[in-house]
Order: structure tokens, then C-alpha cells, then sequence
């Protein structure tokens, strides 16, 4: 723990989103922050609770300008979208604050951000600074750090269900990603899509063949590992494994489930042999539990923990890993709290939720 009694200044751009009271719920909790000053262009000037009433006498705050965010705090977590993020989190930078930026603006590098958003980065000089947020895997590189790029839930979910194999040179040449993601994932703005008549007892693909923007980040995640801790952006692009990522909307509220398929590259496999290798890689990460019994969304609904479970197919020669997290939370905003905690040398779980809701 910190031995700095004082309590460090927290601001939220994006507050009035799905992820930016996610991150309220826990701040509120955790003893070292006071949240100072909360950003959201729609509710300008209105008080927190107008957005969130759960959060009524619990927080009296309004909602500020980005300027006034920014301002206000030491630092600041940026649950704003992708392509308009960048230009607030060097404003804080220039400032002297910390950034934490839940969107995608620093989780790539500046070609790769390029192709696969399809917009000029403003800010490329930024790109080095910033650490790749997967505690899981740049626990050391996070620490003081003052940029963190803290990645969401479908490249999160999907590289905790595949590391352990990538460590291990397990994978095959062909690996296949299938997911299974809520309706809150896609945020909180209005589209035909998450109407209820449009979403109910509906299950639909979405960016399938190559064409989800957090292909990216898996495919490098996995090459790092196999490269023995150099970072992201310096991979070699031809080193990186080839995925094949193909998401699917299905009507729950929150939840994602990754099921995985890679081609055994060695032989004398069994479900225990696999089972404990997840363990021996899992075993120092208080927010991954690794089963034998497959895992279920329901299992971490609020909870900012993941599960992950693996089998192995003895008649194709696959091996199958299964991985769930709740979208909001290990995807979000526990995530980029778990970053916050390990920048400031506080307990890695601090203000966090171990224990899911069921039902």
C-alpha cells in the first residue's frame, strides 16, 4: 500500500457512458481516491444522479466540461470514444496530470491504429509512451507509469483464454476466436440494432472475416509472449500469429464469452496437462480463476474477475479454451482501475469487486 496518506484527485471524461459509472462504483469504494470532477457533453451542468440515479446522495457532483475535468484533477480516466480521445489525454499530459484512456487511441501502433481505424493518429508521439494495460501481462511496465492504454473487453477476454498457450508454444498455425458479446458492450448511445424488438431472442454476427478492429491487439498480445516480454509496439509484424476474431451480439445486458480453437502443435496433450498450465501462468493474477469446470457469463456478472477453462480434443487434435469476463467490468472499468492501483503501488484489487451477483 501507498504510504501517501493523501488522496489522489480523479476525474472521469465520458462519466455519463456504461464504462464511466462502472468506474464511479468503484472509486467510490476505494479509500485512496476522491473524484473530484466528472465530464459528459450531454448532461452538461446536471447532476450526477439525472444520468445515474443509483449514485443519488452518494456523489454530489455535476457534470463539468473536459477542460474543467482535466483541471481539477491529478488524474484522469478517459471513457470517452476512439479517434476524439487522443487530443484530451495530451491536454492532461501537457498539464501535468496521468491519463488512464479506456478508448482505443493508444493501444496500437501508429500503423497498425491507422489501417484498422481507418483515421490519421494525431498524436503518435504519444503511442511510445503509453503502456499496453493487460495487468496480466505488463504488471511491471504499468508501474509510475503516467499513460496507460487500457484495453477492452474483446481483446482482453480473448488474450487471457490464448496466453497461456502462446507461452507455452502451443499454438497452432490456425487460430480461431468465436465471442459471444452483450448488448452493453456496444455503449450506451441509441441504434436500431439495441432497440429491444431488434435485440431480443436475436443472436447476430458483427466485423466477422478480418474485420474486427481488436484483431490487432490479439495477434500482438500473442507475439509478445512468445517474443519473452519485449513490448507491443515493437513486434515484428511478420512474427505475429494469425487470428481469425468473429464476434456475435447476443441479448444479455453484460457478459462476454471467448471460445478459442488452435490446431495442438504437440502431442501427449490431456485436459489436466493443459489445465495446469493455465494454472502455473495464472497463478500470481488475483483476477483470473482457472477451473476445469467450464466457465459461465453469469459467474462474473459485476464481478472484475475472469474465468478461464480449457479442454482438449482428442479426435481433431484442438484445443479449446473457453474465457468470460463481464464487459463492464475485467473489460472496463475494473481493469482500468486494477491499472490505477498498480501506477500508484496500491493493493491490485482496491476498490474492486471479486465476488460476482447471482442471480
Amino acid at each position: 500500500m501507498n504510504a501517501n496518506l493523501s488522496k489522489i484527485k480523479v476525474g472521469i471524461l465520458g462519466a455519463s457512458g456504461y464504462a464511466g459509472a462502472a468506474l464511479i462504483r468503484r472509486l467510490l469504494k476505494h479509500s485512496q481516491v476522491d473524484i473530484v470532477a466528472i465530464g459528459s457533453r450531454q448532461y452538461q451542468a446536471e447532476p450526477l444522479a439525472k444520468a445515474w440515479p443509483q449514485f443519488a446522495d452518494l456523489l454530489n457532483l455535476e457534470f463539468v466540461d473536459n477542460e474543467q475535468v482535466i483541471e481539477k484533477s491529478e488524474l484522469i480516466f478517459f471513457a470517452t470514444p476512439h479517434g476524439v480521445t487522443a487530443p484530451w489525454v495530451n491536454k492532461a499530459l501537457q498539464a501535468g496530470k496521468k491519463a488512464i484512456d479506456l478508448s482505443a487511441d493508444f493501444r496500437l501502433p501508429e500503423k497498425d491504429f491507422e489501417y484498422w481505424y481507418k483515421q490519421k493518429h494525431e498524436y503518435p508521439e504519444l503511442i511510445a509512451k503509453a503502456v499496453y494495460g493487460l495487468v496480466e501481462l505488463h504488471r511491471k511496465e504499468i508501474v509510475g507509469k503516467n499513460l496507460i492504454a487500457s484495453p477492452g473487453c474483446n481483446s482482453t477476454t480473448a488474450i487471457l483464454g490464448l496466453a497461456p498457450l502462446a507461452f507455452n508454444d502451443l499454438l497452432g498455425e490456425d487460430i480461431i476466436i468465436n465471442i459471444a458479446a452483450s448488448l452493453s458492450g456496444a455503449g450506451r448511445t441509441l441504434g436500431l440494432g439495441k432497440h429491444y424488438a431488434e435485440a431480443n431472442e436475436n443472436m447476430r454476427p458483427y466485423n466477422v472475416a478480418g474485420n474486427h478492429r481488436h484483431t490487432a491487439e490479439v495477434e500482438l498480445s500473442l507475439a509478445r509472449i512468445k517474443e519473452m516480454g519485449r513490448d507491443l509496439k515493437s513486434i515484428d509484424i511478420k512474427k505475429r500469429p494469425i487470428v481469425s476474431l468473429n464476434p456475435h451480439l447476443v441479448p444479455m445486458t453484460r457478459g462476454i464469452m471467448v471460445t478459442s480453437y488452435t490446431k495442438a502443435k504437440a502431442d501427449n496433450l490431456n485436459d489436466d496437462v493443459l489445465l495446469e498450465h493455465f494454472q502455473k501462468f495464472y497463478q500470481n493474477d488475483p483476477l483470473v480463476v482457472v477451473q476445469a469446470d467450464l466457465p459461465n457469463t453469469k459467474a462474473v456478472y459485476a464481478s472484475d474477475r475472469s474465468i478461464v477453462s480449457v479442454r482438449y480434443d482428442k479426435r481433431s487434435k484442438q484445443i479449446v479454451t473457453f474465457a468470460v469476463s463481464d464487459n463492464l467490468a475485467k473489460g472496463a472499468a475494473g481493469q482500468a482501475v486494477q491499472n490505477f492501483n498498480i501506477m500508484n503501488a496500491f493493493s491490485e484489487t482496491e476498490g474492486l469487486f471479486l465476488e460476482g451477483i447471482w442471480p
